[in-house]
Protein backbone atom coordinates (compact mmCIF):
# COMPACT_ATOMS: atom_id res chain seq x y z
CA UNK A 1 0.00 0.00 0.00
CA UNK A 2 3.31 2.42 0.11
CA UNK A 3 2.55 3.12 -3.63
CA UNK A 4 -0.93 4.36 -3.06
CA UNK A 5 -0.17 6.35 0.23
CA UNK A 6 2.40 8.30 -1.84
CA UNK A 7 -0.02 9.07 -4.67
CA UNK A 8 -3.07 10.32 -2.27
CA UNK A 9 -2.84 14.14 -1.37
CA UNK A 10 -4.47 16.24 1.28
CA UNK A 11 -8.01 17.15 0.44
CA UNK A 12 -8.26 20.94 -1.04
CA UNK A 13 -11.31 21.68 -3.17
CA UNK A 14 -14.81 20.14 -3.29
CA UNK A 15 -16.39 18.80 -0.67
CA UNK A 16 -13.77 16.43 1.27
CA UNK A 17 -15.80 13.38 0.98
CA UNK A 18 -15.82 14.37 -2.99
CA UNK A 19 -12.14 14.41 -3.26
CA UNK A 20 -11.42 11.06 -1.38
CA UNK A 21 -14.28 9.32 -3.31
CA UNK A 22 -12.26 11.06 -6.77
CA UNK A 23 -9.17 10.23 -5.48
CA UNK A 24 -9.37 6.79 -4.81
CA UNK A 25 -11.23 6.76 -8.33
CA UNK A 26 -8.51 8.02 -10.04
CA UNK A 27 -6.10 5.40 -7.81
CA UNK A 28 -7.95 2.05 -9.47
CA UNK A 29 -8.05 3.97 -12.96
CA UNK A 30 -4.30 4.26 -13.08
CA UNK A 31 -3.78 0.30 -11.68
CA UNK A 32 -2.88 1.54 -8.21
CA UNK A 33 -5.34 -0.20 -6.42
CA UNK A 34 -6.49 -3.49 -8.19
CA UNK A 35 -9.50 -5.99 -7.63
CA UNK A 36 -9.04 -7.88 -4.00
CA UNK A 37 -6.98 -5.29 -2.65
CA UNK A 38 -7.38 -3.90 0.93
CA UNK A 39 -8.10 -0.42 1.52
CA UNK A 40 -5.97 1.15 4.34
CA UNK A 41 -7.64 1.91 7.97
CA UNK A 42 -9.96 4.89 8.25
CA UNK A 43 -7.91 6.23 11.03
CA UNK A 44 -4.84 6.24 8.23
CA UNK A 45 -6.82 7.26 5.43
CA UNK A 46 -7.88 10.19 7.80
CA UNK A 47 -4.51 11.74 7.98
CA UNK A 48 -3.20 10.68 4.15
CA UNK A 49 -6.04 13.15 3.44
CA UNK A 50 -5.70 15.51 5.72
CA UNK A 51 -9.54 15.35 6.84
CA UNK A 52 -12.18 14.00 9.41
CA UNK A 53 -12.71 10.54 10.11
CA UNK A 54 -16.04 11.29 9.06
CA UNK A 55 -15.44 12.34 5.85
CA UNK A 56 -13.69 9.24 5.36
CA UNK A 57 -16.05 7.06 6.20
CA UNK A 58 -18.92 9.40 4.24
CA UNK A 59 -16.35 8.94 0.89
CA UNK A 60 -16.19 4.98 2.07
CA UNK A 61 -20.09 4.54 2.19
CA UNK A 62 -21.04 5.93 -1.25
CA UNK A 63 -18.01 4.11 -2.90
CA UNK A 64 -19.32 0.62 -0.70
CA UNK A 65 -22.85 2.09 -2.26
CA UNK A 66 -21.56 1.88 -6.11
CA UNK A 67 -20.29 -1.71 -5.48
CA UNK A 68 -16.41 -0.25 -5.31
CA UNK A 69 -15.58 -1.67 -2.42
CA UNK A 70 -17.04 -4.50 -0.32
CA UNK A 71 -16.73 -4.92 3.40
CA UNK A 72 -15.08 -8.05 4.70
CA UNK A 73 -15.93 -9.05 8.17
CA UNK A 74 -13.61 -10.13 10.44
CA UNK A 75 -11.08 -9.00 12.80
CA UNK A 76 -7.42 -8.49 12.56
CA UNK A 77 -5.68 -8.41 8.64
CA UNK A 78 -8.64 -10.17 7.37
CA UNK A 79 -11.00 -7.17 7.61
CA UNK A 80 -11.32 -3.91 6.41
CA UNK A 81 -12.80 -2.49 2.66
CA UNK A 82 -12.05 -4.49 0.06
CA UNK A 83 -11.66 -3.08 -3.85
CA UNK A 84 -14.43 -5.05 -5.40
CA UNK A 85 -16.09 -6.12 -9.26
CA UNK A 86 -19.37 -7.20 -8.30
CA UNK A 87 -21.41 -9.21 -11.27
CA UNK A 88 -24.78 -7.17 -10.18
CA UNK A 89 -23.80 -3.54 -11.35
CA UNK A 90 -24.76 -0.19 -9.47
CA UNK A 91 -26.05 0.83 -12.47
CA UNK A 92 -29.13 -1.11 -12.17
CA UNK A 93 -29.97 1.06 -8.96
CA UNK A 94 -28.92 4.45 -10.00
CA UNK A 95 -30.96 4.00 -13.77
CA UNK A 96 -33.86 3.06 -11.77
CA UNK A 97 -33.87 5.48 -9.67
CA UNK A 98 -33.27 8.29 -12.35
CA UNK A 99 -35.79 6.83 -14.50
CA UNK A 100 -38.43 7.69 -11.63
CA UNK A 101 -36.91 10.87 -10.56
CA UNK A 102 -36.50 12.37 -14.45
CA UNK A 103 -40.11 10.64 -15.33
CA UNK A 104 -37.99 9.23 -18.35
CA UNK A 105 -40.95 7.98 -20.68
CA UNK A 106 -41.18 4.40 -21.20
CA UNK A 107 -40.89 4.49 -24.83
CA UNK A 108 -37.46 6.16 -24.83
CA UNK A 109 -36.12 3.07 -22.65
CA UNK A 110 -37.59 1.01 -24.68
CA UNK A 111 -36.22 2.40 -27.91
CA UNK A 112 -32.46 2.11 -26.21
CA UNK A 113 -33.22 -1.08 -25.15
CA UNK A 114 -34.10 -2.22 -28.89
CA UNK A 115 -31.10 -0.72 -30.27
CA UNK A 116 -28.89 -2.68 -27.45
CA UNK A 117 -31.11 -6.04 -27.94
CA UNK A 118 -30.29 -6.37 -31.84
CA UNK A 119 -26.25 -5.21 -30.95
CA UNK A 120 -26.77 -8.21 -29.03
CA UNK A 121 -28.28 -10.55 -31.35
CA UNK A 122 -26.15 -9.97 -34.07
CA UNK A 123 -23.16 -10.48 -31.99
CA UNK A 124 -24.02 -13.60 -30.24
CA UNK A 125 -25.37 -14.88 -33.48
CA UNK A 126 -21.75 -14.35 -34.62
CA UNK A 127 -19.94 -15.80 -31.82
CA UNK A 128 -21.91 -17.08 -28.82
CA UNK A 129 -20.75 -20.67 -27.63
CA UNK A 130 -22.37 -24.06 -27.41
CA UNK A 131 -22.50 -23.11 -23.69
CA UNK A 132 -24.44 -20.20 -24.08
CA UNK A 133 -26.94 -21.90 -26.38
CA UNK A 134 -27.45 -24.72 -23.91
CA UNK A 135 -28.21 -22.02 -21.10
CA UNK A 136 -30.58 -19.57 -22.83
CA UNK A 137 -32.35 -23.21 -23.92
CA UNK A 138 -32.55 -24.23 -20.23
CA UNK A 139 -33.82 -20.39 -19.34
CA UNK A 140 -36.44 -21.06 -21.79
CA UNK A 141 -37.78 -24.84 -20.62
CA UNK A 142 -37.28 -23.19 -17.10
CA UNK A 143 -40.01 -20.30 -19.07
CA UNK A 144 -42.22 -23.24 -19.35
CA UNK A 145 -42.23 -24.67 -16.24
CA UNK A 146 -42.93 -21.21 -14.36
CA UNK A 147 -46.48 -20.62 -13.65
CA UNK A 148 -46.81 -16.88 -11.62
CA UNK A 149 -45.76 -13.54 -13.48
CA UNK A 150 -43.20 -12.60 -10.63
CA UNK A 151 -41.09 -15.51 -11.65
CA UNK A 152 -41.93 -15.51 -15.26
CA UNK A 153 -40.46 -12.09 -15.58
CA UNK A 154 -37.05 -12.58 -13.67
CA UNK A 155 -36.64 -15.79 -16.40
CA UNK A 156 -37.50 -13.41 -19.01
CA UNK A 157 -34.41 -11.14 -17.73
CA UNK A 158 -32.37 -13.61 -17.49
CA UNK A 159 -32.35 -14.87 -20.83
CA UNK A 160 -31.75 -11.13 -22.02
CA UNK A 161 -29.03 -10.69 -20.12
CA UNK A 162 -27.27 -14.15 -20.93
CA UNK A 163 -27.73 -13.22 -24.49
CA UNK A 164 -26.09 -9.99 -24.48
CA UNK A 165 -23.32 -11.48 -22.30
CA UNK A 166 -23.13 -13.45 -25.10
CA UNK A 167 -22.29 -11.10 -27.15
CA UNK A 168 -19.08 -10.63 -26.20
CA UNK A 169 -19.34 -7.17 -25.36
CA UNK A 170 -18.34 -6.36 -21.70
CA UNK A 171 -20.44 -3.17 -21.36
CA UNK A 172 -23.79 -4.90 -23.28
CA UNK A 173 -24.97 -7.28 -19.98
CA UNK A 174 -24.69 -4.68 -17.59
CA UNK A 175 -26.46 -1.92 -19.55
CA UNK A 176 -29.34 -4.77 -20.68
CA UNK A 177 -29.38 -5.63 -16.71
CA UNK A 178 -29.97 -1.90 -15.56
CA UNK A 179 -32.60 -1.46 -18.99
CA UNK A 180 -34.52 -4.05 -17.58
CA UNK A 181 -34.44 -3.51 -14.32
CA UNK A 182 -35.68 0.08 -14.85
CA UNK A 183 -38.87 -1.32 -16.70
CA UNK A 184 -39.49 -4.14 -14.40
CA UNK A 185 -42.27 -2.63 -12.12
CA UNK A 186 -44.07 -1.68 -15.63
CA UNK A 187 -43.53 -5.14 -16.60
CA UNK A 188 -44.35 -7.24 -13.38
CA UNK A 189 -47.58 -4.51 -13.49
CA UNK A 190 -48.67 -5.55 -17.30
CA UNK A 191 -48.39 -9.25 -16.33
CA UNK A 192 -50.24 -9.16 -13.11
CA UNK A 193 -53.16 -7.04 -14.55
CA UNK A 194 -52.85 -9.69 -17.53
CA UNK A 195 -53.15 -12.49 -14.96
CA UNK A 196 -56.25 -10.58 -13.23
CA UNK A 197 -58.06 -10.21 -17.11
CA UNK A 198 -57.41 -14.32 -17.30
CA UNK A 199 -55.30 -13.18 -20.24
CA UNK A 200 -52.08 -14.34 -18.55
CA UNK A 201 -51.33 -17.92 -19.64
CA UNK A 202 -52.20 -17.00 -23.24
CA UNK A 203 -49.63 -14.07 -23.17
CA UNK A 204 -47.17 -16.31 -21.69
CA UNK A 205 -47.41 -18.93 -24.03
CA UNK A 206 -46.71 -16.69 -26.49
CA UNK A 207 -43.38 -15.26 -25.18
CA UNK A 208 -41.90 -18.51 -24.77
CA UNK A 209 -43.02 -19.17 -28.38
CA UNK A 210 -41.39 -15.56 -29.26
CA UNK A 211 -38.08 -16.47 -27.19
CA UNK A 212 -37.78 -20.12 -28.67
CA UNK A 213 -37.53 -18.57 -31.79
CA UNK A 214 -35.25 -15.68 -31.05
CA UNK A 215 -32.93 -18.75 -29.54
CA UNK A 216 -33.60 -20.14 -33.00
CA UNK A 217 -32.67 -17.11 -34.91
CA UNK A 218 -29.42 -16.36 -32.88
CA UNK A 219 -28.34 -20.16 -33.89
CA UNK A 220 -29.01 -19.83 -37.28
CA UNK A 221 -25.63 -17.83 -37.53
CA UNK A 222 -27.46 -15.30 -39.64
CA UNK A 223 -26.83 -11.82 -37.69
CA UNK A 224 -29.24 -9.55 -39.96
CA UNK A 225 -31.94 -12.22 -39.17
CA UNK A 226 -31.33 -12.29 -35.52
CA UNK A 227 -31.44 -8.69 -34.99
CA UNK A 228 -34.44 -8.45 -37.28
CA UNK A 229 -36.34 -11.16 -34.51
CA UNK A 230 -35.34 -9.19 -31.68
CA UNK A 231 -36.26 -5.59 -33.16
CA UNK A 232 -39.57 -7.68 -34.02
CA UNK A 233 -39.89 -8.77 -30.59
CA UNK A 234 -39.57 -5.75 -28.96
CA UNK A 235 -41.83 -3.86 -30.38
CA UNK A 236 -44.67 -6.62 -30.74
CA UNK A 237 -44.26 -6.59 -27.11
CA UNK A 238 -44.44 -3.21 -26.42
CA UNK A 239 -47.81 -2.94 -28.46
CA UNK A 240 -49.58 -5.92 -27.51
CA UNK A 241 -49.00 -5.76 -23.60
CA UNK A 242 -48.63 -2.09 -23.07
CA UNK A 243 -50.60 0.18 -25.46
CA UNK A 244 -53.18 -2.59 -26.49
CA UNK A 245 -53.54 -2.66 -22.61
CA UNK A 246 -54.13 1.20 -22.00
CA UNK A 247 -50.58 2.02 -21.60
CA UNK A 248 -49.93 5.76 -23.10
CA UNK A 249 -45.96 5.48 -25.32
CA UNK A 250 -45.38 8.78 -23.44
CA UNK A 251 -46.22 6.93 -19.57
CA UNK A 252 -42.81 7.80 -17.34
CA UNK A 253 -41.25 5.24 -15.87
CA UNK A 254 -41.57 5.61 -12.79
CA UNK A 255 -45.59 6.38 -12.88
CA UNK A 256 -46.35 2.61 -13.93
CA UNK A 257 -49.86 1.74 -13.72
Amino acid sequence: MGDLASSLVPVKHRRAFEDIVVQIENAIHDGELKVGDKLPPERELAEIFRVSRASVREALRVLEAFGVLTARRGTGSDSGLIVSAHNDSPLSGLLRLYASLLQLPLIDLLDVREALEMLSARRASEQCSAEDIFRLRGIIQSMRDSRSPEGFLTLDTEFHVVLARASGNSVAPLIMSALRDAIARQMLAAFQALEESGNWRAERALLIREHAHLLDAVESRDPDAAAGAFQQHIRDFYQRVFVERGTSAEESSGTPE
